[in-house]
């Protein structure tokens, strides 16, 4: 009865046992089941990252690329070559050779800028990075109606955008430019940035341009990337051709999956692929053996499933969240594993990744710090003396009635006043030094006005005499006042110059009683200064908000107002917690 009992014990808890390992066995099905999507829901989520992030990095350097083409076509020189009007030919020689000078420094300043050319039809002339000149038929890369100037091209089995001159695109048969702009792009830059994409085995990516619903790899890579490339195509276009694709297909054999982002202003899509079966074929395989580890040695189940989670799902948890710090801009974060496994790899290629991706967002930053610099030096350069042949005939007068010591004091003032001008190199001065070279300026035009024009100028308040300023802000308003506002005072003409310190903003107000002050002279300088870009490109008043705006900020400036003397008042407000 005994034995009995203990058999039915033992059956009891064997059939129990079964039905435990059974449910276990259920649970682990429908736990795996629930893991293998999020896994990879996880990874479909970087891979779209990683494109997104890809795209955003190239769109910004094409930005790059497209601005330069416009720096070169509105350049004078180009111009003059292009016109080819009363040019000799040392003439042409030294313009060619700025032009290749200016070129070659900003292809050295852009890593994705394989050659920089400059194209002139009608003379049969290349300027190029490359080749210097050369003389050689220019045609321009076929286009549809729908590309734009920054449209991408592929020719001769390079990537290049072109923007041409008077029109920026054609499709009109034998249309012939003056002049344009061709940049061909880096092959490895553009192979770097793929790079990110082949971060683990079975995945790769490449970039396309959509040409009239033709669509050019590039680059090619034997015959299995045109298949995989062929395949996208297909899932794509049934897709409705979206700009932010995500899918799968069947290529070479197995299923791969898809991720595409598209830069519509280029015309160009990077495309991200893996084998989708990777992952899957990982987890059935780890659910077989975990199956038989819970069949034959379910008193090791627990520990298994801890070690499983010890080596599977930590670390990919590690790289989820290390993934979210970047998607948060922490490009500080980087990984590390014990082991020397597939994860270690993963670590590795996410570490190199987001090095790429850091040095890639300075070099932006890099470049974008040279082109305000390079602006600011071209903003200043516009401002020049017109006063000089005045001051020649004024010292002539001066001599004829042998007033030598009023010459001795004006040529001083003048001599300062253009050593200022030629000897001062820094683009940035302190205040105290802008102040004194307008100080000169007055001084040599209160010898041509005498008592007709009374000048009072503010000392400089405490702690504003050391503060950078640009070069040359506070002379051509003076110069204003003096040309404009007292072209039509006979006598009694006032110019004031005060200086304020108030809530973190220095404010230097130049006023005078002229004929200035009139609401419809105010809304004239004010679209001047407004419409910077167009027709007031060389006004005094525009380039000095310009620079100011560039070098303080938005809420930094000229304002023109009505000046209590009757005549206009021009203040000039910058933020002095910005340091130049």
């Amino acid at each position: 009865m005994g034995k009995r009992k203990i058999g039915i014990v033992f059956q009891r808890l064997y059939i129990r046992f079964i039905v435990m390992i059974l449910v276990i066995y259920a649970c682990t099905i429908l736990i795996f089941a629930t893991y293998a999507a999020s896994q990879r829901s996880t990874h479909i989520q970087a891979m779209q990252t990683t494109v997104q992030q890809g795209a955003a990095v190239l769109k910004e350097q094409l930005d790059i690329v497209a601005d330069l083409e416009k720096m070169l076509v509105s350049d004078s020189r180009t111009e003059e070559l292009g016109e080819d009007v009363n040019l000799d030919g040392y003439q042409k020689s030294q313009l060619a050779l700025g032009l290749i000078g200016s070129m070659r420094n900003m292809q050295s300043m852009n890593y994705i800028i394989k050659e920089i050319a400059i194209l002139f039809p009608h003379q049969e002339m290349e300027l190029s990075t490359g080749a210097d000149v050369s003389r050689k038929e220019c045609i321009p890369a076929p286009r549809q109606e729908s590309d734009t100037a920054r449209s991408l091209v592929y020719k001769e089995g390079q990537v290049q955008m072109e923007l041409w001159y008077p029109l920026t695109r054609s499709i009109v048969e034998d249309y012939v430019p003056d002049y344009g702009v061709r940049v061909t792009l880096s092959e490895e830059y553009l192979d770097d940035l793929l790079v990110l994409f082949s971060v683990e085995k079975g995945s790769g990516g490449f970039s396309v341009l959509n040409r009239g619903g033709e669509l050019l790899q590039i680059p090619v890579h034997g015959e299995d990337a045109e298949r995989v490339m062929e395949c996208w195509r297909r899932e794509w276009e049934e897709a409705d051709s979206p700009s932010s694709f995500l899918g799968r297909g069947r290529c070479l054999g197995k299923s791969l999956f898809f991720v595409s982002e598209e830069i519509p202003e280029y015309g160009i899509t990077l495309v991200s692929y893996r084998d989708d079966r990777w992952l899957d074929g990982s987890i059935i395989t780890a659910l077989l053996v975990m199956g038989g580890v819970i069949l034959l040695f379910g008193g090791l189940f627990l520990m298994m499933l801890r070690q499983t989670d010890e080596i599977v799902n930590k670390p990919l948890q590690k790289v989820v969240q290390a993934f979210e710090k970047v998607q948060e801009g922490d490009l500080s974060i980087r990984i590390s594993h014990k082991y020397q496994d597939e994860f270690q790899y993963i670590y590795s290629a996410f570490n190199k990744m987001v090095e790429r991706i850091g040095e890639l967002i300075e070099n932006v930053k890099e470049q974008a710090k040279l082109l305000q610099n390079a602006e600011l030096m071209q903003l200043q350069s516009q401002i020049n003396p017109h006063f000089l042949y005045n001051s020649f005939y004024l010292i002539r007068i001066m001599a004829k009635n042998e007033s030598y010591e009023q010459i001795t004091g004006f040529v001083t003032s003048l001599a300062k006043y253009y050593r200022f001008l030629n000897k001062e190199v820094e683009q940035n001065i302190p205040l105290s030094r802008e102040a004194e070279h307008m100080g000169n300026y007055i001084d040599i035009q209160q010898m041509r006005f005498g008592d007709k024009i009374t000048v009072e100028v503010e000392k400089l308040p405490e702690g504003a005499a050391a503060f950078l300023v640009p070069k040359l802000i506070l002379q051509p308003v003076v110069e204003n006042a003096y040309n404009y506002g007292m072209a039509d005072i006979l006598q009694d003409g006032r110019i004031q110059v005060g200086y304020e310190i108030k809530e973190g903003f220095l404010y230097i107000r130049i006023e005078d009683n002229g004929s200035g002050g009139s609401e419809e002279n105010l809304e004239r300088m004010r679209e001047y200064i407004r419409d910077y870009q167009g027709r007031a490109a060389g006004h005094a008043l525009s380039n000095i908000e310009r620079r100011l705006k560039l070098s303080f900020g938005e809420e930094s400036g000229i304002f023109l107002e009505k000046s209590s003397l009757g005549g206009l008042l021009v203040t000039l407000r910058m933020d002095m917690s910005v340091l130049l």
